[in-house]
Order: structure tokens, then sequence, then C-alpha cells
């Protein structure tokens, strides 16, 4: 493998990690968002007419962006464990 190959390899994959954490910060902090309307739900509210599709949307984007990051790690601690 050529040096110029192996360093756009290298490149790729910072940026691949770089933009997967952004990506799971940015997700988590949505969450944070709706933090204060979760925390403010009366004891005795009907279930039935929270904004559950919210809720939802919300957390899969965040479960969804934490796999994919975790994922991106152990390949790259795969790839950097002696052979």
């Amino acid at each position: 493998m050529s040096y110029s190959l192996c360093m756009s390899n290298e490149t790729n994959a910072l940026l691949a990690l770089k933009n997967a954490w952004n990506g799971t910060i940015a997700a988590s902090d949505r969450l944070r968002e709706l933090a204060p309307s979760v925390a403010a739900l009366a004891e005795d509210a009907d279930v039935r007419t929270l904004d559950l599709e919210t809720y939802h949307q919300a957390v899969m984007a965040q479960a969804i962006a934490a796999q994919a990051l975790r994922g991106l790690i152990e390949e790259f601690r795969r790839q950097a464990a002696p052979v």
C-alpha cells in the first residue's frame, strides 16, 4: 500500500470518527432539549396524551448514533490490535 493511500485511509477514518462523534453529541443534545418537558410531566398525566412520537424519534436517533460510533471505535480497535 502506498503512503498516500495509507494517509487517505487514515484521514477518512478520522473524519468518520469526528462525524460519528458529532452525530452522537447532536442526538444527545436533542434528548437534553426534551428533558425539561419530560421532567415537568404530571404524575397523573395520561400517557396517551404525550408526544410519544417525538420522544421515540429522539431516543432512536441517539441510540442509532451511539451504536454507530461504538461500531466504528470497535473496528478501529480491531485494526490497531497487534497481529
